[in-house]
Order: structure tokens, then C-alpha cells, then sequence
């Protein structure tokens, strides 16, 4: 048998490489459901460590399936969520230490999110505000969902920039979103409705932060421009009658 191309091996590793990951995750799902619930978890640990350096395709899966699996997981092997709140608070602490990592902050924001302790995230923020003012203002895009949670409007009014701004960025992602939705012959309808809803939070969002901070005008211009591009109940309903 002749020996296969050096270019064909390449692309041969490359893929195994790109596909290990998913296999990972593949496998973490499979042991759990046998109830071999420590060697699941080894699995996730490794994903969340390793994935993005053989496929950095798989960055939101990261921070959204394959979290909310290591939650599942964590509700029938409690030493799984130890080992990811301990992950946690080693990246919180890098971040409280002073580094500037948006990727790590994001890290940090995915899991508080997926383990209902989202006020940590305002917490740090806040800590990241009073000594790094710039990086507290490169990542708030990342933070704005849980500081509005929280109440804190006039802090996420401090670091909106200009609203209008904020919303064709929103609205430029919407639009390549559905773009992408368009080429998902099985799953079109699924991923439009998802970067709807995901548009529709970003500029509830800014409806609300505006409006709490006492700038109805600049609301309801919001909403208007917002309504143009998207029209549903809930950005109909977004303001309350004052």
C-alpha cells in the first residue's frame, strides 16, 4: 500500500484535532448518563481547559452547553459543581488580582450565569471599576445583562457610551445572525428565533437602562429605532406608561 500524501495526513490530524473537543463533550454526556459521574466530569474539566486550543469554533459552546451540562451533571454529583466553582474563583481571583483578560472575565460571568450566582459578577465588576476603569469599560458589554438584574442602572448608564451606538452594533450582529440562520437548511427557523431573542434582550436592555435612569426621551427613541428593525411584544411593551 502506498503511503498516503503528507498534505492528506495533515488534514487528517487537523480534523481529529478540531474533533476532539466535541468528542469530549460527546463523552462527558455518555459517562454521566451511565453513571460514571467522576470520569464525566474529568471530561469537562478537560474541555473547558483545552477545547479552544484545537477548535476555537467551539468558544460558545464553552460558556453555554457545555456548562449548563456540567450543571446537570453537578445536581447528581455534587463534586462537580465544587470543581466548578472552584475554576470559578481561581479566575475571579486572577481577575481581582489585576489582570485584564476579557476572555477570562468572560469565563468567570458564563459560570456565575450558569450557577444562578450572577450577583458575584456585579460584585467583581465593580472591584474591576474602581482600579481599571478601561478594562471595566472594554468588557461591559459582557457584564450589562447581569447589572441590570441587579438594579444597578445608573452604574450601566455610566459605561453605555452613546445608546444609539450600542444598538447598531446589536443590530448589525441581529442582521448576520439571520444571514447565518439562512444557510441552516435543517435548523433555520430554530436560529433565527434565537438571534431574535437574543436582539430583543440586547435592546430591552438599553430601553431599560435609559429609562430608569431617568432619559424616557432617549427610550423611547430607542424603542422606535428598535421597533423598525424587529417589532414583537416585548419591545412593544418595553416602557410603561410613566
Amino acid at each position: 500500500m502506498r503511503p498516503l500524501p503528507l498534505i492528506v495526513l495533515i488534514a487528517m490530524c487537523s480534523c481529529r484535532s478540531e474533533d476532539k473537543p466535541k468528542d469530549a463533550l460527546d463523552e462527558a454526556r455518555q459517562l454521566a448518563e451511565r453513571g460514571n459521574y467522576a470520569e464525566a466530569l474529568q471530561k469537562h474539566i478537560w474541555f473547558h481547559d483545552h477545547a479552544l486550543e484545537s477548535n476555537p469554533g467551539m468558544y460558545g459552546v464553552r460558556l453555554s452547553f457545555a456548562l449548563s451540562a456540567w450543571v446537570e451533571l453537578g445536581e447528581k454529583y455534587p463534586k462537580a459543581l465544587e470543581a466548578l466553582k472552584e475554576i470559578r474563583d481561581k479566575k475571579t481571583a486572577r481577575l481581582d488580582g489585576g489582570e485584564a483578560n476579557r476572555d477570562l472575565f468572560h469565563d468567570v460571568v458564563a459560570i456565575n450565569e450558569h450557577l444562578g450566582q450572577s450577583p458575584a459578577t456585579v460584585t467583581l465588576f465593580k472591584q474591576i471599576e474602581a482600579r481599571q476603569p478601561e478594562f471595566a469599560n472594554s468588557i461591559f458589554d459582557l457584564v450589562d445583562e447581569a447589572l441590570v438584574e441587579a438594579g444597578e442602572y445608573q452604574l450601566a448608564r455610566n459605561y453605555l457610551g452613546d445608546p444609539a451606538d450600542r444598538l447598531a452594533i446589536a443590530r448589525r450582529n441581529y442582521e448576520e445572525g439571520l444571514q447565518f440562520a439562512e444557510t441552516r437548511s435543517r435548523n433555520a427557523a430554530a436560529s433565527r428565533q434565537a438571534f431574535e431573542n437574543i436582539f430583543t434582550e440586547k435592546a430591552l436592555r438599553l430601553i431599560v437602562i435609559l429609562d430608569k435612569t431617568g432619559d424616557r426621551t432617549a427610550a423611547r427613541q430607542i424603542q422606535s429605532d428598535v421597533l423598525k428593525v424587529l417589532d414583537n411584544a416585548k419591545l412593544r411593551n418595553a416602557l410603561a406608561p410613566p
